[in-house]
């Protein structure tokens, strides 16, 4: 139970953020520029306090570490501005592998939680996580939505899973699903920007 509340919580707080920029601004606008790294630390912790090391822990901890990496907001942070300006191009590659990265290493974690699992949802988890890299991979952004929902359902019902992992499955279509409704309301290039 600790898992969902914890990832309820987060999603709590991202709503509230997005709700304060949207009083100030005019935009609701999810997800906010350090949602990225966010996840990895949300990952941390449910790591943390369900105290579970295995391969599926591993490959969520390096995916979500290497989505933090491709944050641009997260770069512009630590990397100092003249610097910025300088390595403009070595930056952006640098964010781009990183991302292709947390693509693949996402895909290894679908597989595995869905390997793990022993009801009739293992396949449809990995299909429907394959379609999802293959709408990624091909800029296919606005199609991204009936795979991600297709997964969530199956991961949620299948019997078998912990609750570590389908927390943060819920987690993260929540942040394909908000990435997903702001982009179709206020454009791709406000979640660029913001990403």
């Amino acid at each position: 139970m600790t898992s969902e509340r914890i990832v309820l919580l987060s999603i709590l707080t991202a709503c509230i953020y997005a709700t304060t920029i949207f009083a100030e601004s005019g935009v609701f606008l999810l997800p906010f520029g350090l949602f990225k790294p966010a996840l990895f630390l949300i990952a941390s912790i449910l790591v943390i306090v369900n105290k579970r090391f295995g391969w599926q822990e591993i490959m969520l901890l390096l995916a979500t570490f290497s989505l933090a990496l491709s944050s641009h907001v997260l770069i512009q942070i630590v990397v100092p501005h003249h610097t910025l300006m300088v390595r403009k191009d070595g930056i952006e590659t640098f964010t781009t592998f990183a991302l292709l990265a947390f693509t693949l290493l996402f895909f290894v974690w679908q597989v595995l939680i869905a390997w793990k699992d022993r009801t009739q949802f293992r396949w449809l988890q990995i299909i429907n996580g394959l379609v999802m890299l293959a709408c990624l991979w091909m800029n296919l952004h606005l199609w991204i939505i009936v795979p991600t929902i297709m997964w969530l359902l199956s991961v949620f019902l299948s019997r078998n899973e912990n609750s570590l992992h389908k927390s943060f499955a819920g987690l993260y279509g929540f942040f394909i699903i908000s990435c997903w409704v702001s982009g179709v309301f206020f454009g791709a290039d406000a979640i660029l920007q913001n990403l």
